[in-house]
């Protein structure tokens, strides 16, 4: 009783303050999405092809950030798509979430929206969130299914100092689920299939024939490289190493989405490099609203959070980059003493047959 009496509190705040949050705006339809649209798909190409251009030297460390950025900011304009924040209208939701994230990001919108919704309404759930499932190699709770390969279990020993370094190459992964979702999530892609080749198009084909594939390829392993190592430091400090949701327990809405995820402090200056998802408490209390609005809606937040008892986690860029990596190695640490556990049973278990053989049968 007492816990569904905490569950209708946190309702009832959660509602005076969605009330409040409409009152004030937060809620109506932004134009922003349409300035960045309109200043970065000129900036990225412009510095894309100085990057196709001059893939060496000066310019080329000028160009690469800009591009990395650009395509980053891309992300952000389909990821606000995926949670219909870019306007009422949903064409104008796929339209510009096809455009940011297909085209130029190389991913399939319409499959990632169905995930990305997923991991919001299961959040840090071990068998409901599908961003749990990290991957073949890395852990993030213990005796996930990377414990059980010979690749996890290599992995595992290093995860911590490996993890950043192989970021940058996380687009491998981003690029080859793209083309198999398109195969394996027929419904979900009915759009991207027809978009997703003007991608490679784009940015790799036509530039090929223009001016070279070893320009073009260098240029885009690292646009690719630099945007991946970005994505990762503003999407991975935002559950990992936060709360975990066990099967059976039972959290208020309020409760499950504020305890499992971490803000990052920062001058606001730099909201645009994590695209509002800095206020990643803010963002999954309300997926709706458009990214650039949710530092205002901190400290009323943040005020509901202490009145309801509730750990609001925040914590500066370094510490929640380190945060990542200490959790990756209580991962290993994990694994290492269930390894521990284990072998006295298994020494024991070994040495019964040879006790037995040595026993005299009685006769």
């Amino acid at each position: 009783m007492r816990e569904g009496c905490r569950e209708t509190s946190h309702q009832e705040h959660l509602k005076t303050l969605h009330a409040d949050f409409k009152r004030r705006g937060f809620f109506d339809p932004s134009h922003h999405w349409k300035g960045q649209l309109l200043f970065w798909i000129p900036l990225f190409f412009a510095s894309y092809v100085t990057l196709l251009l001059r893939p060496w030297g000066l310019w080329s460390l000028l160009a690469a950030p800009v591009s990395a950025v650009a395509l980053l900011t891309m992300g952000f304009v389909g990821h606000d798509a995926g949670h219909y924040a870019l306007s009422r209208k949903a064409w104008v939701n796929e339209l510009g979430g096809q455009i940011a994230m297909t085209v130029l990001c190389g991913m399939t919108f319409g499959y990632w929206r169905v995930s990305h919704n997923a991991h919001h309404a299961h959040c840090q759930e071990i068998d409901g969130d599908p961003d749990m499932q990290f991957g073949v190699i890395f852990s993030v709770y213990p005796n996930s299914a990377n414990w059980h390969t010979a690749l996890g279990r290599f992995f595992l020993r290093i995860q911590k100092w490996a993890f950043w370094p192989l970021a940058s190459f996380y687009w491998v992964s981003l690029r080859y689920d793209a083309i198999r979702n398109l195969f394996k999530y027929r419904r979900d892609t009915k759009i991207d299939r027809f978009l997703l080749p003007f991608h490679w198009g784009l940015l790799v084909v036509l530039p090929g024939f223009l001016v070279g594939w070893q320009a073009t390829l260098t240029a885009y392993l690292l646009l690719s490289c630099l945007s991946s190592l970005m994505t990762a430091s503003v999407f991975i400090p935002n559950h990992i190493g936060m709360r975990r949701v066990q099967g059976g327990e039972k959290l208020s809405y309020l409760e499950q989405q504020v305890t499992t995820s971490r803000n990052v402090s920062n001058h606001r200056w730099f909201d645009f490099y994590y695209g509002g998802l800095n206020s990643q408490i803010e963002h999954h209390l309300f997926p709706r609203v458009s990214h650039h609005r949710y530092r205002a809606m901190r400290p009323a937040v943040r005020a509901l959070c202490l009145s309801s008892g509730i750990s609001y986690h925040e914590a500066s860029f370094y510490r929640a980059l380190a945060a990542v990596s200490d959790h990756l190695g209580a991962m290993t640490a994990a694994y290492v003493a269930k390894r521990k556990q284990q072998a006295p049973s298994t020494t024991e278990a070994s040495a019964a047959p040879s006790l037995a053989a040595n026993t005299p049968s009685g006769r």
